[in-house]
């Protein structure tokens, strides 16, 4: 009787993902995902977090797919906006980003970078998602800090 082995040659896994958190941040254990972090809690209703979640879909899948569904999450969200997608090279593997906001009523306003990656592996997509948030008074300042956070993102196979 054959044995099938996960990961193996035959069924490989997902990607690897790591991302260097800086001081103050600590790694948060999330249902679904991959990897998290927040800033530690200094008071406030928002604490800027990353999440990186990984999935595998079917060869037919597209990141414009994944642009379209999280362009109609953000349209139920009150003063739901989506920016224009945009490409972006990190470690030498091609991400699609795209930056996104809303009002939430706790916290105000919030803002959202997420980065997509795909790869096919055979009949399947690999396909990764980064998203920073930010939320609330200190929306501008915290945004940066997110985005050179999610410029140490790496995704190796």
């Amino acid at each position: 009787m054959p044995t099938l082995k996960y990961p193996s040659e035959q069924f490989p896994g997902p990607p690897s993902v790591t991302v260097d958190i800086p001081d103050g941040w600590s790694p948060v254990r999330v249902p679904g995902t991959l990897l998290a972090a927040r800033r530690a809690e200094k008071g406030g209703a928002f604490a800027p977090n990353l999440v990186v979640r990984g999935f595998t879909r079917s060869a037919e899948f597209t990141i414009g797919r994944a642009l379209a569904e999280l362009k109609a999450f953000v349209q139920e969200r009150p003063d739901g906006e989506m920016d224009d997608p945009f490409e972006v090279e990190i470690a030498e593997v091609p991400f699609v980003g795209v930056n996104v906001s809303w009002t939430d009523e706790k916290v105000g306003d919030v803002v959202q970078a997420h980065l997509f990656a795909g790869a096919r592996r055979g009949q399947v997509v690999d396909l990764i998602q980064v998203t920073g948030s930010v939320g609330g008074p200190e929306v501008e300042s915290e945004y940066a800090t997110v985005q050179e956070l999610m410029q140490t993102v790496r995704v190796t196979r």
